[in-house]
């Protein structure tokens, strides 16, 4: 795997996926590896560049937007987030076949600003991993796909992992070593202001059965939390 050691050329390339506070960006000389940056906070806020940002009634309503202008830095808040649960995974001696998060290889500089370089999930001859949310939007998901399912909520219940977003449009599809799997791309780590869930493993496993059980009705599924498996909603 190599590394950049010297600043990227970003500025002039089109991102590759886009999040709600994140760009994505994709480097010919780095195959194996993707750059995530936070947007602008214009473009975070929805603004146009160059518009006076101004606290307004209606922020008190939409906390995200009143954390963004009262503190612009919360734009990397998710990036030390990641970072963390991320390094509790390595520390724990989870390895890579096992790891139901993305590798991250640090933070490195970039002409747009610092980045985060994270393993790029795909399967051979993608550029980006399908999302189970796109799979499932093809219709229903086959039993190997189902599997493959299970697997992935069976590593994230026995290694732990903190979940502050866990949807179907976060967990993608890719090869490790030769096999497939499902692989939580976003919204891992403790999002919430007080990190209960980090704090307490009862009450991030009552979460995550929480989150398995609301994306599995959303994609057609039912989940059993005892099995820890997934099943046709019909069946």
């Amino acid at each position: 795997m190599v590394f950049p050691a010297e600043p990227l050329a970003l500025a002039g390339l089109a991102p590759v996926a886009k999040g709600q506070d994140r760009l994505v960006y994709h480097h010919p000389d780095f195959p194996d590896l993707l750059f995530k940056a936070p947007k602008s906070l214009h473009a975070a806020l929805g603004q146009p560049e160059g518009t006076a940002i101004r606290l307004a009634l209606s922020d008190l309503g939409n906390f995200r937007q009143l954390m963004l202008k009262l503190s612009p830095k919360t734009l990397w808040h998710p990036f030390f987030k990641e970072s963390d649960c991320y390094l509790r995974a390595r520390l724990a001696g989870i390895a890579t076949p096992d790891l139901p998060i993305p590798n991250l290889y640090g933070f490195c500089d970039s002409d747009i600003g610092p980045v985060l370089a994270v393993e790029r999930i795909a399967l051979p001859g993608q550029m980006l991993g399908r999302t189970l949310k796109s799979l499932a939007g093809e219709g229903p998901l086959d039993a190997a796909m189902v599997t493959l399912l299970d697997q992935f909520a069976k590593r994230m219940f026995r290694h732990g992992l903190v979940a502050g977003d866990m949807t179907a449009a976060n967990i993608a599809l890719g090869q490790r070593g030769g096999a497939d799997q499902f692989v939580l791309i976003d919204g891992f780590g403790d999002i919430h202001a007080i990190p209960f869930r980090s704090a307490s493993a009862r009450l991030n496993r009552i979460a995550m059965t929480r989150s398995f059980h609301k994306m599995a009705g959303r994609i057609g599924l039912r989940f059993d939390e005892t099995q820890q498996r997934f099943s046709p909603r019909s069946a």
